[in-house]
C-alpha cells in the first residue's frame, strides 16, 4: 500500500506496522484512522473545549512508539518520579507498561484460580475475544473527538481484567504506565469488566519524570455488572512537558456500585473527562477528586452523572489547591432521563487559591428531564485561604506556614475520609505536603 501522511504526521505506514506488531484489530484500527483524518482539532467555540485552545497543538511532532528492550521491572522505574503516589504496597496482582510497552503482569495465583483474567489488552484480544469484543471502544467510541480516533488507530500496551460472576478480589490489581522517552505518543487504554457481584479495587498509576515533550492519550472503560462493586482510582503524576488527554467512562447496571477516585498532580496540561451513565435501576456512582496545581500547569476537568434508571445515586465532590499562575476548570452536568424516578444526584466543586496570579473557573450544570420527584443539587467555590482563619490560627501561637498548611489539608480532609483504601489516602496526605513544602508553606520555610 502507498504511504500517505497525514498533517498530523501519523502516517498510515505507521499504522500498518502498529497493527501487524500487535496483531489484533487491524479493522478498528483502519476505522479509527480514518475518523482521526477526518476530524478537526477540538475547538475552544464549543463548549465542551471552551476553556482548553489545542487548535494550535502540533501532532507532528510526536510519533507512536513501538517495541524496544523495556525496563524489567518496577525497579527499573525512577523512584523519584514514583514519590508523590507512593509505594506500590500490598497487591493482588500488578501490570508495568514502558512507553507504553507491555514489560511484566502477573496476578496472585489464588486470584487467578478463581477466573480472574489480568493482562494487556493486546494479548486479551487474542486469547480472550469473546471478552473483549464487545467492550473495546463501546463505552468510548473512536469517534467521540480527533483524540479518542487517533488513540483507537495507534493504541498500544493498556491492561485488561475480567472478574467472574461472585468473585471477590480483596488487595488492588495495578497498572503502572512510565515513559521516560520524549516525543512520544502513548496510548494508555484500560477495559475493567465486572460480572454479577464481583467486587475489585484496581489502580491506574501514570508517572514520568520531568520531559521536553509527551502525549498522552489514555482512555479507561468499565462495566459493572448488576450487584457488583469497583474501587477505582486513577493516579496521575507525570512530569512537566506532558500533556494529558483522557476519557473515562463507566457503565453502571442494576444495584452496582462504581466509587472512582481522580487525582491530577501531574502534567504541564491535562484534560479529564469523566462520565457515570447509571443505566440499571438501584445502581450508585461516588466520584471524588483531588488536584494540586502549580506554575504554569492547566487542569480542565469535565464531568457527566448520567441517570438512566430509576432510584439511581450519585456523587461528585472534587476538590483542588492551586499556587504559582496555575489554572483549572471544572465543568459538570448532572442529567436525569425521562423516565428516571425517586433518583439523588449532588455535585461538588470546591478550589482554594494559595496565590493572586491562580485561577479557576467550577461551572456545574443540572439537566433534570423527568417530572419524578428527584433530589438534586450542586455547589461551587473559588477563592484564598480565608484571612480570618489564618488569623485565628496565628493568634494562637501557631507560624504563618504551619498554619496555611493546616487550613489547606483541612479543605482537602472532606475527600481524605472518604477514600477507603489506605495506601491511597497516605500517599495523597505525603503528595500534599510535597507540593506545600515547595510552595514555601512549611515551617522549614
Amino acid at each position: 500500500m502507498t504511504e500517505t501522511t497525514t498533517a498530523s504526521g501519523f502516517s498510515r505506514d505507521a499504522l500498518e506496522r502498529v497493527a501487524a506488531a500487535r496483531g489484533d484489530g487491524a479493522r478498528v484500527r483502519e476505522r479509527a484512522f480514518a475518523e482521526f483524518e477526518a476530524m478537526p482539532m477540538p475547538s475552544p467555540e464549543t463548549e465542551e473545549w471552551r476553556y482548553t485552545d489545542l487548535r494550535g497543538y502540533d501532532l507532528s511532532r510526536y510519533v507512536p512508539y513501538g517495541p524496544e528492550p523495556p525496563a524489567a521491572t518496577l525497579d527499573d522505574v525512577d523512584p523519584g518520579a514514583l514519590q508523590a503516589v507512593g509505594h506500590v504496597g500490598e497487591r493482588a496482582g500488578l501490570a508495568i507498561q514502558h512507553n507504553s510497552t507491555v514489560v511484566s503482569s502477573n496476578l496472585d495465583a489464588d486470584v487467578a484460580g478463581r477466573g480472574v483474567i489480568f493482562t494487556s489488552l493486546d494479548e486479551a484480544t487474542v486469547r480472550y475475544p469473546d471478552h473483549v469484543r464487545d467492550r473495546l471502544h463501546a463505552a468510548v467510541p473512536t469517534l467521540r473527538t480527533r483524540f479518542t480516533a487517533l488513540h483507537g488507530a495507534f493504541r498500544t500496551g493498556g491492561t485488561f481484567v475480567h472478574v467472574p460472576r461472585d468473585v471477590k478480589v480483596e488487595a488492588p490489581l495495578q497498572s503502572l504506565t512510565y515513559v521516560d522517552r520524549d516525543g512520544l505518543a502513548v496510548f494508555p487504554h484500560t477495559v475493567i469488566v465486572l460480572e454479577e457481584g464481583a467486587e475489585l479495587s484496581f489502580i491506574d498509576r501514570y508517572v514520568s519524570p520531568d520531559l521536553a515533550d509527551v502525549l498522552s492519550d489514555a482512555v479507561v472503560e468499565i462495566y459493572a455488572g448488576p450487584n457488583a462493586r469497583l474501587r477505582y482510582v486513577t493516579l496521575q503524576d507525570w512530569g512537566t512537558g506532558v500533556t494529558h488527554v483522557a476519557v473515562q467512562r463507566a457503565h453502571v447496571e442494576r444495584d452496582a456500585q462504581v466509587r472512582s477516585l481522580a487525582v491530577a498532580f501531574g502534567a504541564s496540561l491535562s484534560r479529564i473527562e469523566a462520565e457515570t451513565l447509571l443505566t440499571g435501576d438501584g445502581g450508585s456512582s461516588e466520584m471524588l477528586g483531588v488536584y494540586f496545581g502549580d506554575g504554569e500547569q492547566h487542569y480542565d476537568f469535565r464531568s457527566i452523572q448520567d441517570h438512566v434508571g430509576s432510584q439511581t445515586a450519585s456523587d461528585l465532590l472534587y476538590k483542588g489547591a492551586l499556587k504559582g499562575s496555575a489554572r483549572a476548570v471544572y465543568s459538570g452536568t448532572v442529567v436525569i432521563r425521562a423516565g428516571a424516578h425517586k433518583c439523588n444526584a449532588y455535585q461538588t466543586n470546591r478550589n482554594i487559591l494559595l496565590s493572586d496570579t491562580s485561577k479557576a473557573d467550577s461551572i456545574p450544570n443540572l439537566e433534570i428531564l423527568s417530572n419524578d420527584p428527584v433530589r438534586c443539587g450542586h455547589a461551587a467555590s473559588v477563592g484564598p485561604v480565608d484571612d480570618d482563619v489564618l488569623f485565628y490560627l496565628q493568634s494562637r501561637g501557631i507560624p504563618e506556614a504551619e498554619a496555611t498548611r493546616l487550613v489547606v489539608f483541612g479543605f482537602f480532609q472532606e475527600v481524605l475520609d472518604r477514600i477507603t483504601l489506605p495506601e491511597i489516602r497516605e500517599s495523597l496526605e505525603r503528595a500534599i505536603a510535597a507540593e506545600l513544602e515547595r510552595g514555601g508553606f512549611s515551617d522549614a520555610a
